[in-house]
């Protein structure tokens, strides 16, 4: 009986140590827009416990992601996605080349001809690492989620910014959880794509630059939650005013890099949580993750959240600040927004 106990003792020992080594999330998934400065960095672990990372920021960020990364747990990264080669997204990949497994690449297929992609390319054959250039259609299953590619459909050419018009474009869902990955796609390869699906959470594109968001796309994907990726203090102006009053203007909440630290948004499939570097995790509805609000129709006495597909006419509207200041007037939730 006793030698029993010890094995079963010793066998509970070794279950809870292998445990301990796995990534954080087990139940449900997790997207980390990591705080890389000027640049895009986006973690996602999977519900079966698989990893992508989306770029690696410049290369003075390769060891904060590197950092953070392990800081999760994570030992392995199974796809590692390189959307184009700019040196914001490309500069941190050797840092992270040399501090974890990788299962595969991802790269957008285009050839910048710059010293820094011709290292990356030369580190990724050296390590022998499967390596591949998806195009628009190509799906992938991780467990019970999907990475859809939306672009690149053709090499776009002729354009200011050819390298962003290449851009690999994803679209990571799994049940209520649908994230819409820009990366730095203008105008042009918007254009390309023609009708981008409705996702909750949108990467927005080019870290809020004028030509990667408008008003139409934004009627397209009827966002949940917008994530800007970006430095407090850039050359650029990003996020222009422009693209933060269309955000604005579609009831489209917004977070942040530059505010806000590292943005990490979870869902167990049917809800989603949203919380930064300084916030403890908050179910997203507009109210909760940074305005927005909420609109009752004022003759069935019901209330939306401002991206229901079943908003009243205008002048039936009444917009409330919080959840509890609709139910207190008498309000009552939709039941296709579940607001």
């Amino acid at each position: 009986m006793k030698t029993r106990i010890r094995f079963l003792s010793r066998l509970f020992l070794l279950f809870a140590c292998i445990l301990a080594a796995l990534p954080a999330l087990a139940s449900g998934i997790a997207m980390h827009v990591i705080d890389v400065g000027q640049g895009d960095s986006i973690f996602i672990q999977f519900p079966n416990g698989s990893t992508m990372l989306v770029d690696a920021g410049p290369a003075d960020a390769g060891p904060t992601v590197v950092r953070y990364l392990k800081n999760l747990g994570v030992r392995k990264i199974d796809i590692l996605v390189l959307t184009h080669p700019h040196s914001d997204h490309l500069g941190g990949m050797s840092d992270v080349l040399a501090a974890f497994g990788i299962g595969k690449i991802w790269d957008s297929g285009y050839r910048h001809g710059s010293g820094l992609q011709r290292r990356f390319l030369e580190a990724v054959a050296g390590k022998k690492i499967r390596f591949g250039r998806p195009k628009a259609g190509f799906s992938e299953l991780v467990g019970a989620a999907v990475i859809d590619v939306l672009a690149p459909i053709r090499e776009i050419s002729g354009t200011k910014g050819d390298v962003n018009n290449n851009c690999l474009v994803l679209r990571v869902s799994y049940g209520y959880f649908t994230a819409l990955l820009m990366a730095d796609a203008e105008r042009e390869e918007r254009a390309s794509v023609g009708a981008f699906p409705q996702s909750a959470i949108l990467k927005v594109s080019h870290h809020g630059s004028h030509n990667g968001t408008d008003a139409a796309f934004l009627r397209q994907v009827r966002p949940e939650v917008a994530v800007i990726s970006c430095a407090a203090e850039n050359d650029y102006g990003h996020p222009h005013e422009a693209v933060l009053r269309m955000l604005g203007e579609a009831w489209v909440p917004w977070r942040s890099t530059a505010k806000d630290g590292s943005v990490v948004i979870s869902s167990d499939g049917r809800r989603l949580f949203l919380k930064t570097g300084a916030q403890t995790s908050a179910a997203v509805g507009a109210a909760a993750a940074g305005g927005g609000g909420y609109i009752g129709n004022v003759r069935s006495r019901v209330f939306h959240l401002p991206t229901c597909t079943g908003l009243p006419d205008e002048k039936k509207r009444v917009r409330f600040d919080d959840r509890e200041d609709a139910i207190r007037e008498g309000y009552t939730p939709c039941g296709r927004c579940n607001p």
